[in-house]
C-alpha cells in the first residue's frame, strides 16, 4: 500500500528550464509509484561554497538491495558537511534560508531536523553554511515531516538551484509517519 506523500514547496530559483538539470529521487531511485524502494534517508551531505550550498548528496537505504543508493545533486565543491542518522533516527524536517529577491530567490543555507524514535529527542543539524555567514536580506523556510526523498534543479553550471522534499503526510498522528512500513 502506498503511504500518503506530500511534496514541499521548492525553495530557490530554477535558472534553467532544461529538464536535464532536474532531479526527482522518489521517481528515479525509489521507482515510485510502481515500486516503493526507498526505505530511509540515512545520510545527507551539503557542499558549501561562497556563502551558499553548491550541492547536496543523499544516501538512501533501499528495500530491494543491501547496497545504498548515493545521489549527488549539484557540485562537490567547497566544504562538505555531513549528517548521518542511526537506525533509530530519521530526518523529519528541512529548514534554511533564501535571499529576499522575490523574483529570483537564491538558496542561501539549508539544515535538517533529526528525530530519535526511541528517545523522542529532536536535534537540529545546520544550517549549512552557518547562519552567521549571511544575515542580511534573508527569508527563512521550513518543511516538517518524515523525509522520504528529494527533488529539485541544478543550474547549467552545475550548482544546486532549488530543493524540495517528499515527506509522509502525518495526518496529525503523534508517530509522524514512522512505522514498521519504513523501518523493516
Amino acid at each position: 500500500m502506498l503511504p500518503a506523500l506530500v511534496v514541499s514547496e521548492a525553495v530557490g530559483y530554477a535558472t534553467t528550464s532544461d529538464t536535464k538539470y532536474t532531479f526527482d529521487d522518489l521517481k528515479d531511485v525509489g521507482l515510485w509509484p510502481a515500486h516503493q524502494y526507498i526505505k530511509k534517508v540515512t545520510s545527507i551531505s551539503v557542499w558549501i561554497g561562497a556563502a551558499k550550498p553548491n550541492g547536496i548528496e543523499i544516501t538512501y537505504q533501499l528495500s530491494n538491495t543491501t547496497q545504498p543508493s548515493v545521489q549527488m545533486h549539484g557540485l562537490r565543491s567547497g566544504t562538505q558537511k555531513t549528517v548521518t542518522v542511526a537506525g533509530d533516527e530519521f530526518f523529519v524536517g528541512i529548514f534554511g534560508a533564501i535571499d529576499s529577491d522575490a523574483d529570483q530567490p537564491t538558496l542561501k543555507r539549508i539544515g535538517f531536523l533529526v528525530y530519535n524514535k526511541d528517545t523522542g529527542a529532536l536535534t537540529q543539524q545546520g544550517p549549512f553554511p552557518d547562519a552567521t555567514v549571511t544575515t542580511k536580506d534573508i527569508v527563512g523556510f521550513t518543511s516538517l515531516g518524515l523525509i522520504i526523498g528529494f527533488s529539485g534543479t541544478c543550474a547549467s553550471n552545475g550548482n544546486l538551484d532549488t530543493v524540495a522534499v517528499y515527506k509522509v503526510q502525518s495526518g496529525g498522528s503523534t508517530n509522524v509517519g514512522i512505522s514498521n512500513f519504513f523501518v523493516n
